[in-house]
């Protein structure tokens, strides 16, 4: 068994799973900005998390944080700086009337405010701090922004159970079938050859800063230069690759007549599934994960190589 050929096949794979995953990102980030769900959801978790009606109230004076806060939100931002949400919360604590607002006279406002999980947590953290303002401005925004880092792990969880869903309707409609890619890989040396060099030119060609910049912004995934490689990933899936062009992907050279005993059309049929599930489960690790396994698979490829 040659090492650097299975090496191949799965820098093939890879790169294929990248191409897949990246074009779920793509349709992800689309989905994601025309219903506002990120927003949508810091929306959610701000109300979970500022449950006091007054200090809600209080709040809204501050442009900056209005759409947040707002009974009726239009489109909420998808993104909170936590530490001026940390200030103007500790500042709406403040008596306007004192000319001194010191740490103690906030500590006081917070144990006259009604019950409420907020009040609960300000409390815990007033004990907790030093005798400066700014002590518990940091706090507050620490507190806050782990606080939504958690929350947001349900926004993750449903982005991807639809990218499972999304890549698996892909993964059907193209044929993407990682037993037979992997079996038309390691039998045809030409494909392999192609299908490595291309693997060695993104990795070599495409940075990480513009992996992120080309996988969030659908707009200059297509129109960008520095995404052209990424694009071709894409391309290849549909069949308009020279390079990447006899991988075995969509339905054209699969027979579609019953032919065979039904042990054979059975086995046949649990081949194509388990095939295509594999695919799906591969798609669902998301499109950075395949970046940064390319790079190290195509590093470990140059480090085997023969010397001169």
């Amino acid at each position: 068994m040659d090492l650097t050929t299975w090496l191949d096949v799965a820098i093939g794979l890879t790169l294929i799973y990248l191409g897949v995953s990246l074009f779920v990102t793509i349709i992800n980030e689309y989905i994601s900005q025309k219903l506002n769900m990120r927003g949508r959801d810091l929306y959610d978790d701000l109300q979970q998390l500022v449950d006091d009606p007054d200090i809600k109230q209080a709040l809204l004076r501050y442009p900056a944080l209005k759409p947040f806060f707002n009974d009726k939100p239009q489109e909420t931002p998808s993104y909170i700086d936590t530490k001026v949400l940390g200030q103007l919360l500790i500042g709406s604590l403040s008596n306007a009337d004192s000319t001194e607002n010191s740490i103690k006279q906030i500590k006081v406002t917070i144990d006259q405010l009604p019950d409420s999980a907020l009040k609960m947590q300000l409390q815990s953290i007033a004990r907790t701090v030093g005798d400066k303002t700014e002590d518990m401005v940091t706090a507050v925004s620490d507190w806050m922004d782990r606080s939504l880092t958690m929350m947001g792990g349900t926004y993750k969880r449903n982005l991807q159970i639809i990218s499972f869903c999304i890549g698996l309707a892909l993964t059907v409609l193209f044929n993407i079938n990682t037993i037979t890619l992997t079996e038309t890989i390691y039998r045809d040396k030409e494909l392999r050859s192609a299908v490595t060099a291309y693997a060695v030119q993104v990795s070599e060609q495409t940075s990480k800063e513009t992996f992120e910049k080309c996988s969030k912004q659908p707009e200059l995934f297509r129109d960008d230069p520095a995404c052209k490689h990424l694009k071709g990933l894409t391309d290849a899936l549909q069949g308009n690759s020279d390079s990447l062009g006899k991988l075995p992907i969509g339905w054209n050279n699969v027979p579609l007549s019953f032919e065979g005993t039904a042990i054979e059309i059975i086995f046949t049929g649990l081949q194509h599934i388990a095939g295509w599930l594999l695919t799906a489960l591969a798609i669902s690790l998301g499109a950075p994960f395949w970046f940064d396994l390319l790079n190290k698979a195509v590093s470990v490829r140059h480090g085997m190589r023969k010397p001169q």
